[in-house]
């Protein structure tokens, strides 16, 4: 008998864990990489000034941290007559109210022991905003943009850490090809 309620336990467990990770991935941030026909050919950055407005702290951080990856990856920074241009962006966006929820038990009541699992979706709630990244690149010869990279719900709040933008940022530039002489 025990061994059947272990059993049971096990498989409650299981059941839980399997909908645990699904419920985590129903909210992962989400990459979108868009590429011109032809790939870029590009063999140092410069970043893409705007000089009508001062760069916020966390576009400060995402040029350093993209900067960081170009480099990385093989790249001269030549800010002086670069092949391609960089830029970052981070922009808010809204997301429906908080993710579903899932609740497990596991209890004993008089002679037996049970499990329970339970997941919850919200009716209604308020949108949840959060940041999103956007990198351009913008070859400088064709004057046209050649790649770009976005990635969705990269941040919980508009103004995010040093080290939510670099990850974020190593997420976007994944999809970035690494530098090859020719």
């Amino acid at each position: 008998m025990k061994d059947f309620q272990a059993s049971r336990v096990s498989a409650g467990l299981a059941l839980a864990a399997v909908l645990l990770v699904a419920a985590g991935c129903a909210t992962a941030p989400k990459v979108y990489v868009d590429t011109a026909d032809e790939p870029p050919s590009c063999r140092s950055f410069g970043w893409l000034e705007t000089p009508e407005r001062p760069a916020s702290i966390a576009e400060q951080r995402v040029r350093a941290e993209v900067m960081r990856a170009l480099a990385a990856k093989g790249y001269e920074v030549d800010s002086e007559s670069p092949d391609c241009l960089v830029s970052g962006l981070i922009f808010t966006g809204s997301r429906p109210g908080s993710p579903a929820s899932v609740g497990v038990g596991a209890g004993r009541w008089g002679g037996s022991f049970g499990t329970s699992v339970g997941v919850s979706v919200p009716v209604g709630g308020r949108a949840r905003t959060v940041g999103n990244l956007a990198i351009d690149v913008i070859d400088v010869a064709k004057n046209a943009e050649v790649w770009r990279g976005t990635l969705e719900g990269a941040f919980r709040t508009p103004e995010p850490t040093s080290d939510e933008v670099g990850g974020a940022v190593s997420k976007v530039l994944e999809g970035f090809p690494a530098y090859r002489a020719n």
